[in-house]
């Protein structure tokens, strides 16, 4: 009996040259395909990063910024500031206003000023002395609550007194006041930190000064004291310009320099900083508005009210009714 040669019915030819190179081919195509949308995704998550790494530095500034804008602390938003010779009975209140008529003997009818308690005296001229000659306060309110002075000598430093300290640990002696500088400082610029080949190597840093240890100190920060405790916080790397500009609400204007502005040096209306950096992109500029969050509205002196001839020191708003002042006006960015 012959056997057959094909027992099974399998055919042992196997795959041919032009098949195998067929599926060499799919799968170097798909292998291709493969590496390149994975090479893809990298690339797209490493750009995402790093954009997201340059905004997140600036919107961490500009959120730093805001907190301390935001609650900038003085009397004047909620009172007027104190008339201390009226106060101290040098000014006869029922007088102010009344000018008197042409040809008119100014004493008649006037009445003698009124006696004023010694002890009360003292307490003026001891808050006069305290708060008027320092560098840190102007004078007081009509409730005798400091006014804190804005200091602002140059277009990049800002200097302010701020309800926003928050204590790391519980009964550190700290108060929720405090001041803040922001100010430029010099910046080490080196092959390992440059951020872009085109990056110069005058660029700075933008440093948030704090203090709330004392913060009715007379005196300003000295940061070129060997002694000073007051440490400085990198807010913004490669800063190549900034500016600091005020709201005025008479003019409706924003001004570079702070005494330019009506009692820019007691109230805060509004804040535009402009500032020039470099990233891994390049060259980029930003600015934003910022505002406290006390209400637009210029508190009346209830004598100044009654006498409208009067001429109030240190108003901070308009005369017209309701005392309200017109909010600072946002640039499209």
């Amino acid at each position: 009996m012959k056997r057959s040669s094909s027992t099974w019915g399998c055919d042992e030819r196997g795959f041919t040259l032009l098949e195998i190179l067929i599926a060499i081919f799919l799968l170097a195509f798909i292998t291709i395909l493969v590496v390149d949308t994975t090479q893809n995704a990298f690339n797209t998550m490493e750009r995402t990063g790093e954009f997201n790494e340059n905004n997140l530095r600036i919107e961490t500034t500009f959120a730093r910024l805001e907190w301390d804008i935001a609650q900038v602390y003085s009397p004047l938003y909620f009172s007027t500031q104190m008339d201390i010779r009226r106060n101290l009975g040098l000014v006869d209140p029922n007088s102010l206003g009344n000018q008197g008529g042409e040809g008119k003997d100014k004493s008649e009818g006037q009445k003698p000023p009124p006696q004023v308690n010694p002890a009360l005296q003292a307490y003026y001229q001891q808050m006069l002395s305290r708060f008027e000659r320092n560098d840190r306060f102007i004078t007081v309110s009509q409730e005798g609550l400091p006014i804190p002075r804005i200091y602002a000598p140059d277009k990049t430093t800002l200097e302010f007194f701020t309800s926003s300290n928050r204590r790391k640990r519980e009964n550190i002696p700290q108060s929720n006041f405090g001041w803040v500088r922001y100010a430029l400082a010099n910046q080490e610029v080196n092959s390992e930190n440059k951020v872009h080949p085109d990056m110069p190597t005058t660029v700075k840093n933008l440093v948030r000064y704090f203090s709330a240890a004392d913060p009715y100190s007379p005196d300003r920060f000295d940061l070129t004291s060997a002694s000073t405790t007051i440490k400085g916080g990198v807010v913004l790397q490669n800063v190549d310009s900034l500016e600091f500009q005020f709201w005025d609400y008479k003019r409706k204007k924003w001004e570079t320099n702070l005494r330019a502005v009506t009692d820019g040096e007691k109230i805060l209306r509004g804040l535009k900083v402009i500032v020039t950096w470099w990233d891994s992109t390049g060259k980029r500029t930003a600015e934003r508005v910022f505002r406290p969050h006390w209400p637009a509205v210029a508190p009346q002196d209830p004598v100044a009210t009654q006498n409208p001839n009067r001429s109030q020191p240190g108003n901070t708003g308009n005369t017209g009714g309701g005392g309200e002042t017109d909010k600072p006006e946002e640039d499209e960015e």
